[in-house]
């Protein structure tokens, strides 16, 4: 079965956006910060689960850019649709699995673990970096408030 393209913009809202002025936390806790948005209101889900899966994964192997998104992602039993949230932290988060990269953008999302959404699942990994570049991202943490974030990713 062939599945719709899911453009990053309709993954977010502004329940799931975050704008992060001084980010006085360490990457594995801004990631608990958007498991818990991007799982809100998802029945049959256990986030705490989805929690350890990612962060797991990111132990293993970072996925941050050099240009400063960091993508934790997973593919999840129980769910039937994409869902994502992400914060832009306007003074960064060192990563040190990245060489001490700023991460400036997270965009964590979590998609259906059905091999029918693997495709969309790379789509969106693909929609990711090429949106995300140097400029895109300095766009987005020179914002003023989460609302204009959303608007700059809507464009």
């Amino acid at each position: 079965m062939q599945q719709e393209t899911v453009s990053i913009s309709s993954l977010l809202n502004e329940k799931n956006t975050l704008l992060i002025e001084k980010a006085d936390m360490q990457k594995g806790e801004l990631i608990k910060q958007l498991v818990n948005l991007a799982c809100a209101g998802l029945a049959n889900v256990d986030t705490a689960d989805i929690l350890d899966r990612v962060l797991k994964r990111e132990e293993s192997i970072t996925t941050t850019l050099d240009t400063g998104l960091s993508i934790p992602h997973c593919r999840v039993d129980g769910i039937s649709v994409c869902r994502a949230a992400m914060a832009v932290v306007k003074d960064g988060i060192k990563d040190s699995m990245a060489d001490n990269i700023d991460i400036k953008v997270m965009f964590l999302f979590i998609s259906p673990s059905n091999p029918s959404f693997f495709q969309t699942h790379l789509q969106i990994l693909a929609q990711l970096s090429e949106k995300f570049k140097d400029s895109f991202v300095t766009r987005l943490t020179q914002a003023k408030t989460a609302d204009e974030v959303l608007k700059i990713v809507k464009q």
